[in-house]
Protein backbone atom coordinates (compact mmCIF):
# COMPACT_ATOMS: atom_id res chain seq x y z
CA UNK A 1 0.00 0.00 0.00
CA UNK A 2 1.72 3.00 -1.27
CA UNK A 3 0.46 6.26 0.82
CA UNK A 4 1.03 10.37 -0.23
CA UNK A 5 0.38 12.99 1.89
CA UNK A 6 -0.60 16.78 1.43
CA UNK A 7 -0.37 19.60 3.48
CA UNK A 8 -3.43 22.08 2.60
CA UNK A 9 -5.43 24.76 3.92
CA UNK A 10 -8.52 24.71 0.82
CA UNK A 11 -9.65 27.82 1.83
CA UNK A 12 -11.67 27.61 -0.39
CA UNK A 13 -10.56 24.77 -3.08
CA UNK A 14 -10.38 25.34 -6.38
CA UNK A 15 -9.96 23.26 -9.44
CA UNK A 16 -5.65 23.93 -9.67
CA UNK A 17 -6.51 21.66 -5.73
CA UNK A 18 -8.09 19.06 -7.66
CA UNK A 19 -5.15 19.03 -10.54
CA UNK A 20 -2.53 18.61 -7.39
CA UNK A 21 -4.54 15.56 -6.04
CA UNK A 22 -4.74 13.74 -8.81
CA UNK A 23 -1.00 14.15 -9.99
CA UNK A 24 0.22 13.27 -6.66
CA UNK A 25 -1.72 10.11 -7.13
CA UNK A 26 -0.34 9.82 -10.52
CA UNK A 27 3.36 10.38 -10.13
CA UNK A 28 3.80 8.31 -6.55
CA UNK A 29 1.78 6.00 -7.94
CA UNK A 30 -0.10 6.53 -4.34
CA UNK A 31 -3.29 4.21 -3.69
CA UNK A 32 -4.04 6.22 -1.31
CA UNK A 33 -4.43 10.48 -0.49
CA UNK A 34 -4.02 11.96 2.75
CA UNK A 35 -4.69 15.65 3.31
CA UNK A 36 -3.50 17.30 6.51
CA UNK A 37 -5.77 20.18 6.68
CA UNK A 38 -6.28 23.37 8.64
CA UNK A 39 -9.28 23.62 10.87
CA UNK A 40 -11.41 26.87 11.01
CA UNK A 41 -8.02 29.41 11.22
CA UNK A 42 -5.27 29.40 8.62
CA UNK A 43 -1.74 30.33 8.46
CA UNK A 44 -2.29 33.86 7.04
CA UNK A 45 -3.78 34.58 10.19
CA UNK A 46 -7.12 34.65 9.10
CA UNK A 47 -10.29 32.37 9.73
CA UNK A 48 -11.10 29.97 7.04
CA UNK A 49 -13.85 31.98 4.75
CA UNK A 50 -15.60 28.18 5.00
CA UNK A 51 -16.12 25.78 7.67
CA UNK A 52 -13.62 22.46 8.09
CA UNK A 53 -15.99 20.04 7.73
CA UNK A 54 -17.16 21.70 4.78
CA UNK A 55 -13.82 22.47 3.32
CA UNK A 56 -13.09 18.27 3.68
CA UNK A 57 -16.20 17.40 2.25
CA UNK A 58 -14.65 19.37 -1.01
CA UNK A 59 -11.74 17.66 -0.58
CA UNK A 60 -12.36 14.58 -1.02
CA UNK A 61 -14.78 15.24 -3.51
CA UNK A 62 -12.28 16.20 -5.14
CA UNK A 63 -10.14 12.99 -4.83
CA UNK A 64 -8.71 13.08 -1.61
CA UNK A 65 -9.31 9.54 0.38
CA UNK A 66 -8.65 10.96 3.87
CA UNK A 67 -8.84 14.65 5.75
CA UNK A 68 -7.11 15.42 8.79
CA UNK A 69 -6.59 17.95 10.94
CA UNK A 70 -3.88 20.16 11.47
CA UNK A 71 -3.90 21.45 15.05
CA UNK A 72 -4.64 25.42 15.59
CA UNK A 73 -1.43 26.03 17.26
CA UNK A 74 -0.03 25.36 14.29
CA UNK A 75 -2.55 26.07 11.39
CA UNK A 76 -2.61 29.64 13.14
CA UNK A 77 1.38 30.11 12.79
CA UNK A 78 4.38 31.23 11.03
CA UNK A 79 5.10 29.05 7.90
CA UNK A 80 8.03 27.40 9.94
CA UNK A 81 5.49 26.10 12.48
CA UNK A 82 2.64 25.54 10.18
CA UNK A 83 5.42 22.90 8.30
CA UNK A 84 6.26 21.53 11.55
CA UNK A 85 2.62 21.18 12.58
CA UNK A 86 1.70 19.59 9.16
CA UNK A 87 4.47 17.44 8.39
CA UNK A 88 4.10 16.16 11.81
CA UNK A 89 0.49 15.46 11.35
CA UNK A 90 1.15 13.21 8.87
CA UNK A 91 4.11 11.38 10.03
CA UNK A 92 2.56 10.73 12.81
CA UNK A 93 -0.06 8.70 10.76
CA UNK A 94 2.26 6.07 10.27
CA UNK A 95 1.95 5.91 6.77
CA UNK A 96 2.73 8.22 4.39
CA UNK A 97 5.49 8.07 2.27
CA UNK A 98 5.52 10.83 0.13
CA UNK A 99 4.87 14.63 0.59
CA UNK A 100 3.45 16.35 -2.28
CA UNK A 101 3.26 20.08 -2.86
CA UNK A 102 3.09 23.23 -5.56
CA UNK A 103 5.63 25.74 -5.67
CA UNK A 104 6.41 28.22 -8.04
CA UNK A 105 9.96 26.98 -8.65
CA UNK A 106 9.11 23.27 -9.80
CA UNK A 107 12.63 22.14 -8.83
CA UNK A 108 12.88 20.41 -6.38
CA UNK A 109 16.58 20.23 -6.36
CA UNK A 110 16.45 23.95 -5.92
CA UNK A 111 14.45 23.88 -3.04
CA UNK A 112 16.50 20.89 -1.48
CA UNK A 113 19.39 22.98 -1.27
CA UNK A 114 18.02 25.94 0.39
CA UNK A 115 16.49 23.71 2.73
CA UNK A 116 19.52 22.02 3.81
CA UNK A 117 21.66 24.76 4.74
CA UNK A 118 18.31 26.37 6.56
CA UNK A 119 18.35 23.21 8.75
CA UNK A 120 22.13 22.52 8.55
CA UNK A 121 23.13 26.19 9.57
CA UNK A 122 26.29 25.88 8.52
CA UNK A 123 29.41 27.95 10.24
CA UNK A 124 29.27 30.71 6.69
CA UNK A 125 25.61 31.05 6.87
CA UNK A 126 25.28 31.97 10.74
CA UNK A 127 27.70 34.73 10.60
CA UNK A 128 26.59 36.40 7.63
CA UNK A 129 22.75 36.15 9.02
CA UNK A 130 24.32 37.65 12.63
CA UNK A 131 26.55 40.06 10.50
CA UNK A 132 22.69 41.71 8.68
CA UNK A 133 20.86 41.39 11.94
CA UNK A 134 23.29 43.26 13.56
CA UNK A 135 23.52 45.40 10.85
CA UNK A 136 20.05 46.32 11.40
CA UNK A 137 17.80 44.34 9.01
CA UNK A 138 14.74 42.67 8.98
CA UNK A 139 15.32 38.98 9.99
CA UNK A 140 13.36 37.80 6.10
CA UNK A 141 16.03 40.23 4.43
CA UNK A 142 18.92 39.05 6.88
CA UNK A 143 18.17 35.27 6.28
CA UNK A 144 18.12 36.27 2.33
CA UNK A 145 21.66 38.21 2.67
CA UNK A 146 22.89 35.46 3.88
CA UNK A 147 21.88 32.74 1.66
CA UNK A 148 23.06 34.79 -1.55
CA UNK A 149 26.86 34.88 0.26
CA UNK A 150 25.68 30.63 1.61
CA UNK A 151 24.52 29.57 -2.21
CA UNK A 152 26.44 32.43 -4.69
CA UNK A 153 25.48 30.06 -7.77
CA UNK A 154 21.59 30.09 -7.26
CA UNK A 155 20.70 32.70 -9.65
CA UNK A 156 16.72 32.04 -8.48
CA UNK A 157 17.37 32.52 -4.84
CA UNK A 158 15.19 35.58 -4.96
CA UNK A 159 12.27 33.91 -6.07
CA UNK A 160 12.53 30.64 -3.97
CA UNK A 161 12.61 32.84 -0.87
CA UNK A 162 9.52 35.39 -1.64
CA UNK A 163 6.93 33.71 -3.27
CA UNK A 164 4.53 31.82 -1.09
CA UNK A 165 4.55 28.45 -2.12
CA UNK A 166 8.14 27.79 -2.12
CA UNK A 167 8.69 29.35 0.85
CA UNK A 168 6.36 26.48 2.91
CA UNK A 169 8.10 24.36 0.43
CA UNK A 170 11.15 24.68 1.90
CA UNK A 171 9.96 24.81 5.32
CA UNK A 172 8.56 21.04 4.91
CA UNK A 173 11.97 20.07 3.59
CA UNK A 174 13.74 21.45 5.72
CA UNK A 175 11.57 19.95 8.76
CA UNK A 176 11.98 16.53 6.62
CA UNK A 177 15.97 17.16 6.96
CA UNK A 178 16.09 18.35 10.80
CA UNK A 179 13.99 15.53 12.10
CA UNK A 180 15.38 13.05 9.44
CA UNK A 181 11.95 11.79 8.81
CA UNK A 182 11.30 8.64 5.70
CA UNK A 183 9.09 10.99 3.49
CA UNK A 184 10.15 11.63 0.31
CA UNK A 185 9.32 15.15 -0.50
CA UNK A 186 7.23 15.53 -4.37
CA UNK A 187 6.43 19.35 -5.59
CA UNK A 188 5.07 19.86 -8.82
CA UNK A 189 5.42 23.43 -10.28
CA UNK A 190 2.30 25.84 -9.99
CA UNK A 191 0.90 26.97 -13.05
CA UNK A 192 -1.82 29.79 -13.62
CA UNK A 193 -2.81 32.52 -11.51
CA UNK A 194 -0.14 33.26 -9.02
CA UNK A 195 -1.54 33.53 -5.32
CA UNK A 196 -1.68 37.74 -5.44
CA UNK A 197 -3.14 37.51 -8.32
CA UNK A 198 -6.18 39.75 -8.65
CA UNK A 199 -9.06 37.65 -10.07
CA UNK A 200 -10.22 38.83 -13.88
CA UNK A 201 -13.57 37.00 -15.22
CA UNK A 202 -12.52 35.24 -17.77
CA UNK A 203 -8.60 34.51 -16.85
CA UNK A 204 -7.19 30.92 -16.90
CA UNK A 205 -7.12 29.76 -13.05
CA UNK A 206 -7.38 31.09 -10.29
CA UNK A 207 -6.12 31.70 -6.44
CA UNK A 208 -7.86 31.12 -3.14
CA UNK A 209 -6.77 34.28 -2.29
CA UNK A 210 -8.63 35.78 -5.68
CA UNK A 211 -11.79 33.67 -4.67
CA UNK A 212 -11.86 35.18 -1.36
CA UNK A 213 -11.37 38.43 -2.43
CA UNK A 214 -14.04 38.33 -5.44
CA UNK A 215 -16.46 37.09 -2.44
CA UNK A 216 -15.59 40.05 -0.15
CA UNK A 217 -16.17 42.28 -3.02
CA UNK A 218 -19.45 41.28 -3.85
CA UNK A 219 -18.78 40.04 -7.27
CA UNK A 220 -21.38 37.26 -8.85
CA UNK A 221 -20.71 34.25 -7.76
CA UNK A 222 -21.55 32.12 -10.70
CA UNK A 223 -18.69 33.88 -12.05
CA UNK A 224 -16.43 31.36 -10.23
CA UNK A 225 -17.98 28.27 -10.83
CA UNK A 226 -15.51 27.41 -13.98
CA UNK A 227 -12.85 27.55 -11.60
CA UNK A 228 -13.68 25.54 -8.58
CA UNK A 229 -14.82 21.79 -8.23
CA UNK A 230 -18.38 21.45 -8.43
CA UNK A 231 -18.81 20.63 -4.67
CA UNK A 232 -15.99 23.62 -3.44
CA UNK A 233 -18.62 25.61 -5.49
CA UNK A 234 -21.26 24.61 -4.66
CA UNK A 235 -20.34 24.73 -0.53
CA UNK A 236 -19.17 28.30 -1.16
CA UNK A 237 -22.59 29.31 -3.06
CA UNK A 238 -24.55 27.92 0.01
CA UNK A 239 -22.26 29.38 2.39
CA UNK A 240 -22.66 32.97 0.77
CA UNK A 241 -26.32 32.60 0.53
CA UNK A 242 -26.58 31.36 4.20
CA UNK A 243 -24.32 34.41 5.48
CA UNK A 244 -22.15 31.20 6.90
CA UNK A 245 -19.08 32.90 5.25
CA UNK A 246 -17.03 33.96 8.14
CA UNK A 247 -13.84 36.90 8.18
CA UNK A 248 -11.33 38.12 10.82
CA UNK A 249 -13.91 41.34 11.09
CA UNK A 250 -16.48 38.95 12.73
CA UNK A 251 -14.30 39.31 15.73
CA UNK A 252 -13.53 42.57 16.27
CA UNK A 253 -15.89 42.58 19.10
CA UNK A 254 -14.36 40.00 20.64
CA UNK A 255 -11.27 40.86 20.14
CA UNK A 256 -11.86 44.77 21.53
CA UNK A 257 -12.81 43.15 24.58
CA UNK A 258 -9.97 40.86 25.51
CA UNK A 259 -7.57 43.93 24.68
CA UNK A 260 -9.43 45.94 27.02
CA UNK A 261 -9.32 43.38 29.33
CA UNK A 262 -5.61 42.65 29.61
CA UNK A 263 -4.37 45.98 29.06
CA UNK A 264 -2.98 46.16 32.58
CA UNK A 265 -0.63 43.54 32.14
CA UNK A 266 0.35 43.48 28.41
CA UNK A 267 0.05 40.93 25.70
CA UNK A 268 3.85 39.78 25.38
CA UNK A 269 2.86 36.58 26.95
CA UNK A 270 0.96 35.23 24.11
CA UNK A 271 2.62 33.70 21.40
CA UNK A 272 4.14 35.75 18.31
CA UNK A 273 3.52 38.58 20.48
CA UNK A 274 7.43 40.90 21.59
CA UNK A 275 7.12 43.54 23.64
CA UNK A 276 7.08 46.31 20.89
CA UNK A 277 4.07 44.86 19.42
CA UNK A 278 2.27 44.39 23.03
CA UNK A 279 3.46 48.08 23.18
CA UNK A 280 1.72 49.38 20.01
CA UNK A 281 -1.80 47.46 20.84
CA UNK A 282 -1.75 49.19 24.44
CA UNK A 283 -0.86 52.64 22.91
CA UNK A 284 -3.11 52.84 19.68
CA UNK A 285 -6.30 50.74 21.40
CA UNK A 286 -8.23 54.21 21.89
CA UNK A 287 -7.93 53.99 17.53
CA UNK A 288 -9.54 50.56 17.54
CA UNK A 289 -12.27 50.66 15.02
CA UNK A 290 -12.29 46.83 13.38
CA UNK A 291 -10.00 43.89 13.55
CA UNK A 292 -8.65 44.13 10.08
CA UNK A 293 -8.47 48.39 10.26
CA UNK A 294 -5.95 47.72 13.88
CA UNK A 295 -4.06 45.05 11.92
CA UNK A 296 -2.84 47.70 9.03
CA UNK A 297 -2.78 50.10 11.82
CA UNK A 298 -0.24 48.12 13.82
CA UNK A 299 2.19 47.37 11.18
CA UNK A 300 5.26 48.45 10.11
CA UNK A 301 8.45 47.56 7.75
CA UNK A 302 9.40 44.84 10.30
CA UNK A 303 6.15 43.43 11.52
CA UNK A 304 3.84 42.65 8.56
CA UNK A 305 -0.12 42.73 8.49
CA UNK A 306 -0.56 38.98 8.25
CA UNK A 307 2.26 38.94 11.20
CA UNK A 308 0.27 41.20 13.87
CA UNK A 309 -2.86 40.06 12.63
CA UNK A 310 -1.75 36.00 13.91
CA UNK A 311 -0.93 38.01 16.73
CA UNK A 312 -4.14 38.72 17.63
CA UNK A 313 -5.38 35.96 17.19
CA UNK A 314 -2.93 34.41 19.55
CA UNK A 315 -4.34 36.97 21.86
CA UNK A 316 -8.06 36.64 21.17
CA UNK A 317 -7.54 32.68 21.26
CA UNK A 318 -5.28 32.07 24.49
CA UNK A 319 -2.39 30.83 22.47
CA UNK A 320 0.87 31.54 24.85
CA UNK A 321 4.08 30.12 24.03
CA UNK A 322 3.21 27.08 26.10
CA UNK A 323 -0.20 26.27 25.34
CA UNK A 324 1.12 23.33 23.51
CA UNK A 325 3.67 22.67 25.95
CA UNK A 326 1.89 18.59 26.14
CA UNK A 327 2.73 17.71 22.48
CA UNK A 328 6.57 17.93 22.78
CA UNK A 329 6.88 14.33 23.29
CA UNK A 330 4.83 13.60 19.53
CA UNK A 331 6.41 16.35 17.40
CA UNK A 332 2.92 18.17 17.47
CA UNK A 333 -0.04 16.69 18.55
CA UNK A 334 -1.00 13.62 21.11
CA UNK A 335 -3.89 12.51 18.69
CA UNK A 336 -4.87 12.52 14.98
CA UNK A 337 -8.13 14.00 14.48
CA UNK A 338 -10.09 13.08 11.53
CA UNK A 339 -12.80 15.10 9.80
CA UNK A 340 -13.41 12.53 7.45
CA UNK A 341 -12.67 9.93 4.93
CA UNK A 342 -14.19 7.45 1.92
CA UNK A 343 -15.53 4.37 2.83
CA UNK A 344 -13.10 2.89 -0.17
CA UNK A 345 -10.41 4.25 2.31
CA UNK A 346 -11.30 1.56 5.01
CA UNK A 347 -8.24 -0.09 4.48
CA UNK A 348 -5.89 3.08 5.15
CA UNK A 349 -7.77 3.84 8.47
CA UNK A 350 -7.59 0.14 9.58
CA UNK A 351 -3.56 0.44 8.64
CA UNK A 352 -3.16 3.88 10.43
CA UNK A 353 -4.59 2.90 13.50
CA UNK A 354 -2.15 -0.03 13.17
CA UNK A 355 1.11 1.82 12.89
CA UNK A 356 0.25 5.47 14.02
CA UNK A 357 2.66 6.29 16.93
CA UNK A 358 -0.71 8.62 18.02
CA UNK A 359 -4.54 7.67 18.95
CA UNK A 360 -6.27 8.32 16.13
CA UNK A 361 -9.39 9.92 17.20
CA UNK A 362 -12.79 10.74 15.18
CA UNK A 363 -15.23 12.51 17.68
CA UNK A 364 -15.78 12.74 21.41
CA UNK A 365 -16.34 8.81 22.34
CA UNK A 366 -12.86 8.27 21.30
CA UNK A 367 -11.34 10.91 22.83
CA UNK A 368 -12.41 9.76 26.02
CA UNK A 369 -11.65 6.22 25.31
CA UNK A 370 -8.07 6.98 23.80
CA UNK A 371 -6.70 10.17 25.79
CA UNK A 372 -5.94 11.11 29.29
CA UNK A 373 -4.81 13.77 31.45
CA UNK A 374 -3.18 16.63 29.27
CA UNK A 375 -4.10 14.98 25.64
CA UNK A 376 -7.42 15.69 26.62
CA UNK A 377 -7.09 19.02 28.67
CA UNK A 378 -5.15 19.90 24.72
CA UNK A 379 -7.94 18.48 22.83
CA UNK A 380 -10.69 20.57 24.83
CA UNK A 381 -8.85 23.60 24.14
CA UNK A 382 -8.66 23.17 20.65
CA UNK A 383 -11.77 22.45 20.15
CA UNK A 384 -12.82 25.16 21.94
CA UNK A 385 -10.97 27.41 19.27
CA UNK A 386 -13.13 25.96 16.68
CA UNK A 387 -16.52 26.54 18.84
CA UNK A 388 -15.59 29.82 18.55
CA UNK A 389 -15.53 30.01 14.81
CA UNK A 390 -18.91 28.11 14.89
CA UNK A 391 -20.12 30.78 17.01
CA UNK A 392 -19.70 33.43 14.55
CA UNK A 393 -21.09 31.42 12.09
CA UNK A 394 -24.19 31.05 14.72
CA UNK A 395 -24.87 34.85 15.21
CA UNK A 396 -24.06 35.76 11.92
CA UNK A 397 -26.59 33.08 9.86
CA UNK A 398 -28.68 33.02 13.32
CA UNK A 399 -29.16 29.21 13.04
CA UNK A 400 -28.62 26.59 15.22
CA UNK A 401 -24.95 25.06 14.81
CA UNK A 402 -23.32 21.95 16.90
CA UNK A 403 -20.35 22.32 18.83
CA UNK A 404 -17.17 21.23 17.20
CA UNK A 405 -16.97 17.70 19.40
CA UNK A 406 -20.25 16.96 18.23
CA UNK A 407 -20.19 17.07 14.52
CA UNK A 408 -20.36 14.20 12.36
CA UNK A 409 -17.67 12.68 10.39
CA UNK A 410 -17.75 13.33 6.38
CA UNK A 411 -17.92 10.35 5.12
CA UNK A 412 -18.20 9.65 1.29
Amino acid sequence: MITAGIIAEYNPLHSGHKYHIENTRKETGADYVIVAMSGNFVQRGAPAMIDKFSRAKSALMAGADLVVQIPPFYSLSSAEFFAKGGVSTLVNTGVCEYLSFGSESGNIDDLKKVAKVLADEPAKFKACLKKYLKAGDPFPAARMKALIDSCPDMANLHELLTTPNNILAIEYIKYLIKTGTHMKPVTFKRVGAGYNDPYTPGQPGISSKAIREAVSYGSDINTLKDYMTDESFKSLKDSVKKNLTVTEDDFSQMLIYKLLCERQTGYAKYSDVSEELSDRILNNLDKFTSFSDFSNLLKTRNITYTRVSRALFHILLNMTEDSNACTEYTGVCPYIRVLGFKKVAEPLVSEMKTKSVVPIITGYNDAVKNLYDEPMKQLMRESAIEDLYFSVQTLKSKTKSKPDMSRPLIVL
